[in-house]
């Protein structure tokens, strides 16, 4: 008599999301994903040193940190720019609220 063998052979449980992270690495509940996916509470602003131009504001957080791979090409571009400028084009970056965006 022939002994067939199981078409789905049993492995270990394989590892939760949780253990793949370093014992480091900062957790994140659901509910703090979903308010920062909502848009930037905050908005690093750079503001013309002249009459001509128009200031730059980058989404980032309280502290002013920001998220360069959350950026589109075009916004981290920019955000490089006006970053080497401070003193020459743009003042000092200040750290501004982000108003929320009303829907109709």
């Amino acid at each position: 008599m022939t002994q067939f063998r199981p078409l789905i052979q049993e492995y270990a449980e394989p590892p939760v999301a949780a253990e793949l992270l370093p014992a480091h690495a900062p957790r994140t509940t659901l509910a703090e994903a979903r308010s920062a996916a909502v848009g930037p509470t905050h908005l690093l602003h750079f503001e013309p040193l002249g009459t001509i131009g128009a200031g730059l504001d980058i989404p980032c957080d309280p502290q002013g940190r920001v998220g360069i791979d959350a950026l589109g090409e075009r916004l981290r571009n920019d955000y490089f720019f006006a970053r080497t400028l401070i003193g020459r084009l743009f003042a000092r970056p200040t750290v501004r609220a982000a108003l929320p965006l009303m829907h109709a």
